[in-house]
């Protein structure tokens, strides 16, 4: 698929974004800012804090291709750089899947380190979800962590939208003690729409 949005060019808006997680257990809060940004051509860059480690800065540059109709679909490889209290590289892509009422978004990555091989991880978040209203959806989640061992947390959420903003919550492991919350406070804008080339082929 990944191959078949390399032969084919995405026509989008360019497009940015801010988003504000924060993490809270029973001690502590964690803060997670993530900031984007994808040309109207689709190269995208993304830059995250906290994320693969703490008082870590990661950098992603990569391209999205994508297509909207009745099965939507958009796909960002990329490849990363991480310094901090993690330093080394990482390989990732940000997928989201669309059928009428129903989705799927995940981020995946492969992180190395580049002092200690121990250190490297494969890590994957993603939720699958229905839009019972447009400013409403709901549906659960996972976190999976490849470290020495597999690492799984399960949870569910639910997200509202008002324009430009999206808020969405939520609880991991809610059956156990190491439960935790996820609160999200999101932005995003489109700006100039590239014309589309008559193209009777194009769907």
């Amino acid at each position: 698929m990944i191959l078949y949005g390399w032969l084919h060019k995405a026509y989008s808006q360019s497009q940015a974004g801010l988003e504000q997680y924060y993490y809270m257990d029973t001690a502590t809060v964690t803060f997670n800012p993530i900031i984007w940004y994808q040309a109207n051509s689709g190269w995208y860059a993304e830059s995250r804090y906290n994320y693969e480690a703490d008082k870590t800065l990661s950098a992603y540059v990569g391209k999205t291709f994508e297509n909207q109709s009745t099965f939507s679909y958009s796909f960002s490889p990329m490849l990363g750089a991480v310094a901090g209290g993690f330093n080394g590289g990482s390989i990732a892509v940000n997928t989201e899947l669309k059928y009428k009422k129903l989705f799927f978004s995940s981020q995946s990555q492969y992180t190395f380190s580049l002092e200690k091989r121990s250190d490297n991880f494969i890590y994957n978040w993603c939720d699958i979800g229905y839009t019972s209203l447009p400013w409403l959806s709901a549906g659960i989640s996972l976190q999976q962590t490849n470290l020495c061992d597999t690492k799984s947390e399960k949870g569910f959420f639910i997200k509202a939208e008002w324009g430009s903003w999206v808020l969405p919550l939520y609880i991991f492991n809610p059956q156990k003690s190491e439960r935790y919350t996820v609160l999200g406070l999101n932005f995003s804008m489109a700006t100039k729409k590239n014309k589309r080339p008559k193209n009777t082929n194009y769907k």
